[in-house]
């Protein structure tokens, strides 16, 4: 890791496909929960109920890792990086 704190680091710049250029952790945040809602209400209304039981929790599931990824990459730096 590079002593600046790591705002050269390569794997900040590998994930770059999944934020952007220009990297915000609002936005962030904000496709994560329309994504989870889409998915949950789509879910409950066509499928049988314990199906839908069983993707809802799921879909929670996916959420909350993506939760703590944003959290690792906030915690790195990367969504408070000057673009280049």
């Amino acid at each position: 890791m590079a002593a600046d704190g790591g705002s050269d680091s390569t794997f900040l710049k590998s994930i770059e496909f999944l934020t952007g250029e220009d990297p915000n952790a609002g936005s962030f945040l904000l496709v994560v929960g329309m994504v989870t809602c889409v998915f949950i209400a789509g879910f409950q209304l066509l499928l049988p109920v314990p199906v839908s039981h069983l993707l809802t929790a799921l879909v929670l599931a996916v959420a909350v890792i993506s939760l703590i990824l944003g959290a690792i990459l906030d915690t790195l730096g990367h969504f408070d990086s000057p673009p280049e």
